[in-house]
């Protein structure tokens, strides 16, 4: 099964509702907390330009966009992206996150917003290195990511503690900064964390 298979129809909308799917991944319900999400980054991170990996629907992208910031999304999921908002769908990109390279020119973005994404990857190797090419310094990243899942969760992936997503982004050349709980925090296990790429 291919990733934009795995991220397809019955992911979004199966009518299920546990950690790993959704009900009903609709506008309705969910754009208040994005644009919540998007609200506190901007608060914390003041940024002119935001990518959202794993974007979904682009959700997001339209909070960030109607509060008056520059947001493009990247995502797996040709269903996802086909049923965005027809206003923010031309800022929203197919890309697989573990092998392709983003659509971007070098140092690009001045924050990330990466929410319950680098868990559901093969490898988050190639993301990393890029969001590394695509940021400035100094940029800010706010990741959102499970700690530990259920057995029978077949999405989730690359599911590691607090201690080794610090290693790898340091790797990477992001630094930890101060912790800030922020929105979406610890739903499901979940845990957040901020960083600034050096």
């Amino acid at each position: 099964m291919s990733q934009s298979d795995r991220f397809g129809k019955d992911f979004f909308e199966s009518g299920k509702r546990k950690p790993w799917l959704y009900k009903d991944y609709n506008y309705e319900e969910l754009y208040p907390l994005f644009r919540f999400a998007a609200t506190a980054i901007k608060t914390q991170f003041n940024p002119e330009r935001v990518l959202d990996v794993g974007c979904a629907k682009g959700f997001l992208v339209k909070a960030f966009r109607d509060i008056g910031i520059e947001a493009w999304g990247i995502d797996v999921s040709e269903y996802a992206l086909s049923t965005a908002p027809d206003d923010v769908r031309k800022f929203l990109y197919m890309v697989d996150l573990n092998s392709d390279a983003l659509p971007f020119a070098d140092s690009y973005f001045n924050c990330v917003a990466f929410l319950g994404t680098i868990e559901c990857l093969d490898s988050h190797k190639k993301i990393l290195s890029e969001l590394r090419r695509v940021t400035q310094p100094g940029a800010g990243m706010y990741i959102r990511t499970a700690y530990r899942t259920d057995p029978e969760d077949t999405i989730r992936r690359n599911v590691h503690g607090r201690g080794y997503w610090l290693k790898e982004f340091s790797r990477y050349g992001f630094k930890l900064l101060p912790t800030w709980q922020g929105p979406f925090a610890n739903q499901w296990s979940y845990g957040t964390l901020l960083f600034e790429r050096k």
